[in-house]
């Protein structure tokens, strides 16, 4: 009798602290809901033994189909973005400026890497949708059928395996849908649109034995440029300031400006001339778009403080970011099926079998497009961005530019066999088309099992797990060989040619660079091209499981029956990945990235077992007092053997308070790109830590300044190109990495405040021999900035004869480590307002949920405090994160309102005093509302969010010595604005 009295109580405990972690479902959610059972055993994500929710250990946060509902939006990652344990991931305005992977969408718990984050699909795992990695593309888990999301944050790779060292998010499907709903919705966001439309159909038949479930779901969402948004076109930039004269003259060396642009490319995608013509000086000529000479425009030329003029200028006519991509449009499609048979069952081994299985296919389209066509920019060489050499007798030179030349020598040509004079020219090639990716994701996933429970009353499940993404990118490119002979015309015979011979009988047509749009088709269709790239992801998994009761025994001084549980498995899992770039890319023959070829699979064979083992119950101060331990060990056919474990307590006051604790440790093995990538080329913009503008800044400045010269560079050395290209390779030599978890938290429902439940808990994560592939600009950085030159960070930058860095080798190493702290605080309530005195109209629903970042730290090499990277707090990870809900019933209508809170961010926690001018992005808050009403089997809805239409805060545009890069940040801001919807939803 004790033992099912603590059980009640603890499911309805359960029920009120799910309400810390869920914001309040609509009124017919709610009713719905009353319908279940008040006492049922259930598997909560994060543990494989049956029991009540109240008491896992980890702490769980879900969220339901209500809330998925209410935030309005049409895709399930702005719905867990929100969620304040969510940091960075790929998403539509994160994945816009690449030459793969456009309109991913993948989860990255605490930040600290999506391929730390463990998604599963109804307590299983999930195909990747990017080829190498382990990250679940979210787009392939439609709305349409999730009942609920929950959210383990925290070392779980003792119960799901690896990869879940910072969390595992498991998206739970209905059960047993019996019915059919249908759902269309339509935004709007002062430009682009969304489209939604989505239809499930479920029936039970066989005296409800067996349960069929299938479900279509159609999704769009239109991309937005640039140039559709005021806020992006400010051109806020951090500048070198000219009154900065001496390292300790207490001036910030950088400061702020708006309007910046760079002076050495035009805005009208013709020519500037860089080299000296006659008497006109660098920079001082440019075309028309027809072709006439005429001045360029630089507008005020910018100088620091040692009077060096600057690449970049106030105003004037440089080229200006317009048409690249803030949002990524996405299309999408999909299907999916569920089936579930329970058999007759009479003999002596099972008292309960059922027969499960799953298949899903989803259909993804996304595009991108860069900020302009091919380029040049000031450097001589072939290299990509490099200037474009013209050679005197160019056929397409004009009369009035050719009398300019006669003013003076030209420049000879030592490496030409002919000696030829020549001058070079910068360009924006957008006439010629825009760089543009194309983007097609096929995902197909099929699961089939059978659980059930023996004569002996225990639990079995065993399933076999088989997903595929496809995935197919296309590229508009150019043939830097073909470009070269193109662009090199002659005249002969009153006939403008190709002047190399070969070339010429190759089909060569020459191309008129000297004015926008005057290239001939023939001309283009010579050299620019579409490059294609395919990719393959492949996953088999297996998993056999019992779980049961072992034994129970009496409690100490109340003697209430305490049952002993266990579970126990096994799992086998082979994951394979092929990256197949186009030919020409792996030849290295085009404009953009060298790719290389990349296959790799690995398997993994491995086994688990749980205990809960009750401790005290039904005694004073001690309602419950429980143990949880977890075990796990796995055998990678690429690093070996390890384990993982978890250890956690709970203990239950009464029905006021609870109080947990967890301790794990975890393991990630390398996924196949990490092992086996054959070093594929990207080219990043950075600034050099050696120019002249940036030898007394950074944390370190005396460090920079002496390793600069040893490695014989000048003070006054001035970086030419800041877009270089950087070789990201393989290891596999790599070891797993392994974290340890810590979580302390309270559960708190108060009985004199019925309806009010409020969860407080602390995370202590610190991961050691991290995967780490430091980036470009972190190696760079690190080489001079480390107290010597001998350090792992130098032997990958290659510097050219000139003094300037050539290429960087970004290989993923175990090197690094991560730590990371802080607290998760929710908050819920719901009452009647009769209740209070009130009339009756209905009920008032509250929650809160906050996460407060104390500390997110990255140490590439540990021990090494000068290139620790000192995160939390600077974009784009806020101190403070929080949502808030409110919500009335009554009746048949539903109204809502709701904030999302981040909280004020800085540049750069490593910036030393007086590096830069201070910028601080001001706390950032949307409000969102919603109203829907109910009659009969349908109901209507709308909403705005973000309806004062806050714009996103600006990090400064940085200056790399010849370029500007993106300062948004849009992947943690909504940058879409204010949007608007309408939708439909009907049920029968």
């Amino acid at each position: 009798m004790r033992r099912s009295t603590y059980l009640k109580a603890g499911t309805i405990l359960a029920g009120v602290a799910t309400l810390a972690f869920a914001p309040v479902a609509t009124a017919q959610d709610v009713a719905e809901q009353e319908e279940v059972s008040a006492v049922s055993d259930i598997v909560v994500t994060g543990s494989r033994i049956r029991r009540p929710n109240i008491e896992a250990a980890t702490p769980v946060a879900v969220v339901d189909a209500g809330e998925i509902e209410a935030i309005g939006s049409t895709n399930l990652i702005d719905v867990m973005a929100r969620q304040p344990s969510a940091g960075l991931g790929s998403s539509a305005s994160s994945t816009t400026n690449s030459v793969n992977g456009q309109g991913l969408a993948t989860l990255n718990l605490r930040n600290l890497g999506s391929s730390r984050t463990l998604v599963l699909v109804n307590g299983r795992r999930h195909v990747a949708g990017a080829a190498g990695t382990s990250a679940v593309d979210i787009n392939t888990v439609s709305k349409t059928t999730i009942a609920r999301v929950d959210t383990v944050t925290g070392g779980s790779s003792a119960v799901y395996g690896a990869d879940a060292v910072a969390g595992v998010v498991n998206f739970i499907t209905k059960q047993d849908f019996d019915g059919i709903t249908f759902q269309t919705q339509y935004g709007s966001a002062d430009g682009p649109q969304t489209y939604y439309g989505s239809v499930a159909m479920g029936r039970n038949f066989n005296d409800d034995r067996t349960n069929i479930m299938g479900a279509f779901t159609y999704d769009k969402s239109e991309g937005m440029l640039r140039h559709e948004r005021d806020y992006a076109m400010s051109s806020l930039a951090e500048i070198p300031n000219p009154d900065k004269k001496s390292a300790n003259d207490g001036l910030p060396s950088f400061i702020m400006a708006r309007d910046v642009y760079t002076n050495t490319q035009n805005d009208f995608f013709t020519p500037v001339i860089v080299t000296q013509v006659g008497a006109a000086k660098p920079f001082s000529l440019t075309f028309t778009p027809d072709g006439k000479l005429t001045t360029f425009d630089r507008g005020q030329i910018l100088y620091d403080g040692q009077g060096r003029e600057q690449k970049l200028s106030i105003g004037g006519d440089g080229f200006k970011l317009r048409d690249d991509m803030l949002r990524t449009p996405v299309e999408r499609f999909g299907g999916e099926m569920q089936l579930r048979h329970q058999f007759n069952t009479s003999g002596n081994v099972f008292s309960s079998l059922n027969l499960f299985a799953e298949a899903k296919y989803f259909h993804m389209e996304a595009s991108s497009q860069a900020r302009n066509g091919t380029f040049a920019d000031t450097s001589p060489g072939r290299s990509t961005g490099n200037a474009y050499r013209i050679y005197a007798d160019n056929a397409f030179i004009s009369p009035e530019l050719r009398a300019v030349m006669a003013g003076g020598a030209l420049p000879i040509d030592d490496k030409d066999p002919l000696k030829r004079q020549y001058f070079d020219i910068s360009r924006i090639d957008t006439d010629f088309g825009i760089r543009t990716t194309t983007s097609e994701y096929d995902t197909l996933r099929f699961v089939t099992g059978f659980d059930g429970s023996f004569n002996n009353g225990w639990n079995f499940e065993a399933y076999v797990n088989y997903g595929e993404t496809k995935s197919q990118f296309v590229n508009f490119d150019r043939l830097q060989k073909e470009f070269y002979d193109s662009i090199d015309a002659v005249s002969e015979n009153g006939q403008i040619v190709c002047r190399d011979l070969a070339a010429r009988a190759n089909g060569c047509q020459p191309l008129n660079l000297f004015g926008a749009g005057l290239a001939s088709q023939e001309a283009l269709d010579y050299s620019y091209i579409y490059t294609v790239r395919d990719d393959v992801i492949r996953q088999w998994n297996a998993v056999a499981s019992v779980n049961g009761e072992l034994f129970s025994f009496p409690s100490l001084f109340s003697g209430t029956a305490l049952p002993v549980a266990f579970a126990a498995g096994v799992e086998w899992r082979k994951e394979y990945s092929q990256m197949v770039p186009d030919i020409r890319s792996q030849q290295g023959l085009i404009f953009q990235n060298v790719q290389a070829r990349t296959e790799g699979e690995y398997q993994s064979k491995e086994v688990f077992v749980e205990v809960n083992l009750p401790l005290l119950a039904d005694v004073p101060f001690a309602q419950y007092v429980n143990l949880n331990g977890a075990y796990r060990y796995q055998d990678y056919s690429t690093t070996g053997g390890d384990g993982s474990f978890g250890l956690g307590l709970e203990w239950t006051v009464d029905r006021n308070i609870r109080f947990r604790g967890n301790y794990a440790k975890a393991v990630r093995a390398p996924n196949i790109g990490e092992l086996f990538n054959g070093g594929s080329e990207g080219y990043a913009d950075f600034a050099d830590p050696c120019d002249a503008t940036r030898l007394s800044v950074g944390k370190y400045p005396a460090n920079r300044a002496k390793n600069c010269a040893a490695l014989g560079l000048d003070p006054n050395f001035t970086q030419s190109v800041s877009t270089k290209p950087s070789v990201s390779k393989g290891n596999e030599n790599l070891s797993p990495e392994e974290g340890e978890t810590l979580t302390l938290g309270v559960v708190l429902t108060p009985s004199f405040i019925p309806g009010l439940a409020v969860t407080v808990d602390h995370y202590d994560i610190a991961i050691s021999d991290v995967i780490a592939s430091f980036g470009a600009r972190t190696i760079i950085d690190n080489c001079v900035d480390s107290p010597t030159l001998d350090n792992p960070f130098c032997g990958n930058v290659t510097r050219g004869p000139d003094g300037n860095i050539a290429r960087v080798v970004n290989q993923v190493m175990n090197v690094a480590e991560y730590t990371s702290s802080g607290w998760d605080v929710t908050a819920s309530y719901r009452t009647d307002l009769a209740s209070l005195g009130l009339p009756d109209y209905g009920s008032l629903s509250f929650s809160a949920a906050a996460g407060f970042l104390d500390e997110l730290t990255y140490d590439p090499v540990p021990g090494d405090a000068s290139v620790r990277d000192e995160q939390a707090g600077e974009a784009p990870n806020p101190k403070r994160r929080v949502n808030f809900r409110m919500t009335w019933d009554y009746d048949n209508l539903s109204l809502s309102y709701s904030n999302r809170y981040l909280s004020s961010v800085v540049r750069s926690n490593q910036d030393a005093p007086g590096t830069y001018e201070v910028w601080k992005a001001p706390s950032w808050t949307t409000h969102d509302i919603r109203a829907e009403y109910t009659f009969g089997n349908y109901s209507v809805f709308g909403g705005i969010n973000n309806f004062t239409d806050e714009a996103p805060p600006q990090t400064p545009f940085t200056w790399t010595g010849t370029s500007l890069y993106n300062g948004f940040n849009a992947s943690i801001y909504d940058n879409l604005g204010r949007y608007m919807y309408v939708g439909v939803n009907a049920r029968f």
